[in-house]
């Protein structure tokens, strides 16, 4: 059976990159059944070929196989991998458990398994998960590049620091490794520092949009938005079809008022991806900024109804219902569902427990209703 597995791209797993994965299954396990196999292999098949209505039936697929051979790791994986995708982060956890308890020794799994704790908020849980790994494993450039963001996001720069050297140790050129290291002297406010960083990797990498894009990042940081509108815009002529930059571009005129310029730049990764969640939130946020509210519902509810539980677009379906729409009785459900499963931490959510405060419970008794005698 080939085992060629999907990676999601974020920010953990482009650490992995894409590309078969070998793994032998565990020696006490009967081998694959053949119709799981092909019912996987088809599922694999529709994802590569992209877009929503082809992830529903490899979604379907990789279902069928498992009930044909419950062992199916691999199935599991991309399972959770369409999860994390779609903000079912606690279905993509159930689903990246399964795949590591039948396959412990897959790298994979645990970088996904770990990404998706850590946008649940389980920073802890996430670095441990990924430290053990190491551990064990120290040769595994992946997980110490996914290990390394991890420690960066949760603040322990020396630790980060500390792995992105291993890996160079180990691979000299690897841009990753420096990308890392410019990104931790970036979060420490070094900028100068940082922007040698970055320069060292695009001498090895010349044509990176991605590093253009961190280029822009890290003048946004400083302040200077002109600069990194031009760094942005270098990446987007660098790979047209670059999501990233795009959104970060959408987003430093979206800041500046430019409500129309940031949907021009949303609207371009919708015409390469109509299905790119992300893209549709951000496109309803310049939508409701020009006064567009009715288009902006669309937006949202377009993501709402391919995810029901998209963590952004809830939340911004419910300030747009509450704000703008005079439908503030009815935008209680949806940020009691963005609490079910948003991060448990976080800007967004504390806003979403104060609309509650705010707004009357309907079904809440009166002030002094004691109730039945």
């Amino acid at each position: 059976m080939t085992r060629a597995l999907v990676l999601l791209l974020g920010l953990l797993l482009a650490a992995c990159g894409a590309g078969a994965a070998e793994a032998v299954r565990p020696a006490d396990l009967p081998p694959v059944d053949p119709a799981a196999a092909r019912e996987y292999q088809a599922g694999v098949r529709l994802l590569s070929r992209g877009g929503r209505a082809r992830e529903r039936r490899a979604r379907q697929r990789f279902e069928r196989a498992l009930e044909l051979d419950p062992n199916l790791w691999e199935a599991h994986y991309n399972l959770g991998v369409l999860d994390r995708r779609g903000g079912e982060l606690r279905s993509a956890v159930a689903h990246f458990e399964a795949a590591r308890g039948i396959q412990p020794g897959a790298g994979e799994v645990l970088v996904g398994l770990a990404e998706a704790r850590y946008a649940l908020g389980e920073r802890d849980q996430a670095a441990s998960l990924l430290n053990d790994y190491v551990s064990g494993h120290p040769e595994s450039v992946p997980v110490r590049l996914a290990l390394t963001a991890v420690e960066r996001q949760r603040g322990n720069h020396d630790a980060a620091l500390s792995h992105a050297r291993e890996v160079l140790i180990r691979e000299p050129r690897n841009v990753l490794a420096l990308t890392e290291i410019g990104r931790i002297y970036r979060a420490r406010e070094q900028f100068d520092v940082a922007e040698l960083v970055f320069r060292k990797a695009m001498d090895i990498d010349a044509e990176s949009a991605a590093l253009h894009n961190e280029m822009g990042l890290l003048e946004l940081s400083r302040g200077d938005t002109q600069a990194a509108f031009v760094q942005f815009q270098e990446a987007i002529q660098l790979d047209p079809s670059f999501a990233e930059a795009h959104l970060n571009q959408g987003s430093v005129l979206l800041h500046a008022g430019d409500y129309a310029g940031a949907e021009t730049e949303y609207r371009a990764v919708l015409e390469r991806d109509r299905d790119h969640l992300d893209a549709q939130v951000a496109l309803g946020a310049a939508l409701r900024g020009q006064g567009d509210h009715a288009g902006a519902r669309r937006a949202y509810q377009g993501v709402l109804d391919d995810n029901p539980n998209h963590p952004a677009a809830l939340f911004n379906m419910a300030v747009l219902m509450a704000e703008f729409l005079d439908q503030r009785p009815q935008s209680r459900e949806l940020f009691q569902r963005f609490l079910r499963v948003a991060p448990s931490s976080g800007r967004h959510r504390e806003m979403a427990e104060q609309y509650l405060r705010d707004i009357p419970d309907p079904n809440a008794p009166a002030p002094g209703d004691g109730g039945a005698s």
